[in-house]
């Protein structure tokens, strides 16, 4: 059989039928015959990146995938193993198992080759936790021996200790013996010598070695991606954060899943589209690649398949998109700039650190709030303002989307989720100095009944009390007089209900009075979100009948 090397060290040969460019925008299956069907499957699949073949295999399935991991270079192997057989720093023994069987079925001679060869520690760790060894004596019969061994030799009598990896070590035995039993009678004697947290030390610190190539870096070295990085930082003050530019070896292919999955209304795809046919492509996509690596390995994510890969990208995208509006690269052809002169981890914090400052202002405001001395949790806030303010107190920061993508959550995509964001938090510490000085020395009464307190409840509540000439403790509407207030509150002869003008000034009116701002200040304040407040009156029970109202369905006041 043909000795294989490493890819790395080959001449790259010219292929033909589809690009793999071609073929990863394929299904898995469709992917799979095409390349079976194809003249020379083996330079197809090599001509992938590491990365491209381990997703592809987990488009296939594992084990569907044989004919593809059968031509797979060593190094695409390597990648497999590397991703597939840890659980975090320890090797997983239902893991190696399985992947042993993959690769035993794919190729089981060149699977010897390579593992006698490239990963012995490995092949010897995996026998040592799994089997045990006995020499016969000269003078002891075979039957003397427990039933559970098997000999191969008649010399080296073995247990395996798990039914489970019974048949796969079974056969990896049968097949290095009958590969080379000189080997067999050495890898069988030397299992007595291993120190096993040593050997695996070692194979997990080669491991990392590869995957820090890759962007898998260690979560100490990988979190580093999240670190705040300011626009004026990277622009100004230090000006040898740079980009290294290293040429892509020619030999290794570039990596192309993470670009694919790129969206095309993206900053950060319409920059790349700008730099067709230019050099620094091949460079970003490996460069891209690698960032995204690095958010797995910060995030502490198992991304297995496309999906959970495609929201990695999403994430990379958005921050980068973020990053590049507030480097003043928001046309295509500026942000191309700016990919061409900067590291993208770089832009990326600069991006994320518009999430961080957001956070960092919600919790030095939240600290000195009218509402946390009042010992109001975030619910006081209703669901939307609720949303915004969890989402910006997370460990990290994240955009409240109230379902309308289909998740509560999600990270932040462009500079407008910022823009938003800060429009509701200054709204809300508007909002909430408006309340510490209308609600200044006035008793605020424990909520009685179904009907929690809330910053629109409390403030027209009080309202509606003065309007009717009840005292000012704040304490729910009797049924009755939340029907007189209404009966003022809109405007006669009109359908649907409309608030009377009157009412509306009468409103700003006491604001003024209540809290001593002058009257355009305090519109430029809380004008809008006052205006906001009172539509959702009209929208909410203008076409109500006073007679119908029914305290059970108002949330805007306190009614008893």
């Amino acid at each position: 059989m043909e000795e294989y090397t490493p890819r790395s060290s080959r001449v790259p040969v010219a292929i033909s039928g589809p690009d793999p460019a071609g073929l990863l925008k394929l299904p898995g299956k469709k992917a799979l015959n095409l390349i079976l069907e194809s003249p020379t499957p083996a330079h197809l699949v090599q001509s992938l990146a590491e990365e491209d073949l381990f997703w592809l295999v987990q488009d296939v399935g594992p084990e569907d995938a044989l004919p593809i991991l059968s031509v797979a270079s060593n190094d695409q192997w390597h990648y497999l193993l590397d991703l597939e057989i840890w659980d975090r720093d320890r090797l997983d023994p239902g893991s190696v198992n399985r992947w042993l069987t993959l690769l035993l079925k794919a190729d089981p001679t060149r699977f010897l080759i390579w593992a006698l060869r490239e990963n012995l520690d490995f092949l010897e760790f995996h026998l040592y936790k799994n089997i045990d060894v006995r020499i016969k004596e000269e003078d002891e019969s075979p039957s003397d021996i427990d039933d559970s061994y098997f000999s191969l030799d008649g010399v080296f009598y073995i247990r395996i200790r798990d039914d489970k990896h019974e048949q796969t070590l079974r056969e990896l035995l049968e097949r290095l013996a009958a590969h080379d039993l000189k080997k067999f009678h050495e890898v069988l004697l030397e299992l007595a010598g291993v120190l096993p947290a040593e050997t695996e030390e070692g194979i997990y610190r080669r491991r990392n070695i590869r995957l820090a190539e890759k962007g898998f870096l260690a979560f100490e070295e990988a979190i580093g991606i999240y670190q705040h990085l300011s626009p004026k930082t990277l622009l100004e003050d230090r000006r040898e954060i740079r980009k290294t530019v290293t040429e892509p070896d020619p030999l290794q292919p570039i990596p192309l899943s993470t670009a694919l999955l790129i969206q095309e209304q993206d900053l950060f795809h319409r920059a790349l589209q700008h730099m067709e046919g230019s050099r620094s492509l091949e460079r970003l996509q490996i460069e891209f690649a690698g960032m995204c690596n690095q958010i797995i390995s910060a995030d502490g994510f198992e991304v297995r398949d496309k999906e959970a890969l495609a929201s990695v990208v999403r994430k990379a995208c958005g921050y980068l998109d973020i990053g590049l509006q507030r480097l003043d690269g928001t046309v295509p052809a500026k942000a191309a700039g700016v990919i061409e002169k900067y590291p993208l981890d770089q832009i990326f914090r600069v991006g994320y650190g518009a999430g961080l400052e957001l956070k960092w202002k919600t919790e030095k405001w939240v600290k000195n709030s009218w509402f946390v001395t009042q010992a109001f949790g975030l619910t006081f806030w209703g669901d939307q303002w609720e949303g915004v303010l969890e989402g910006l107190l997370r460990k990290r920061p994240l955009f409240y989307t109230s379902l309308s993508d289909g998740e509560l959550y999600r990270e932040f995509k462009d500079s407008s989720d910022i823009e938003v964001c800060h429009k509701a938090l200054d709204e809300m510490a508007a909002v909430d100095r408006l309340l510490s000085l209308v609600l200044a020395r006035v008793p605020i009464a424990a909520p009685r009944g179904y009907q929690p307190l809330r910053w629109m409840n409390l403030l027209l509540t009080s309202w509606a009390r003065d309007h009717l000439g009840l005292s000012k403790e704040i304490e729910p509407l009797e049924t009755d007089q939340l029907r007189a207030f209404f009966g003022d509150l809109w405007q006669q002869g009109k359908k649907p209900g409309s608030l009377d003008p009157n009412m509306k000034r009468s409103f700003m009116d006491w604001l003024v009075e209540r809290t001593g701002l002058a009257a355009p200040g305090l519109q430029n304040q809380v004008g809008t979100t006052i205006d906001s407040l009172l539509k959702e009156l009209e929208n909410e029970y203008g076409s109500v009948s006073i007679q119908d109202l029914d305290p059970r369905y108002v949330s805007h006041f306190l009614v008893s």
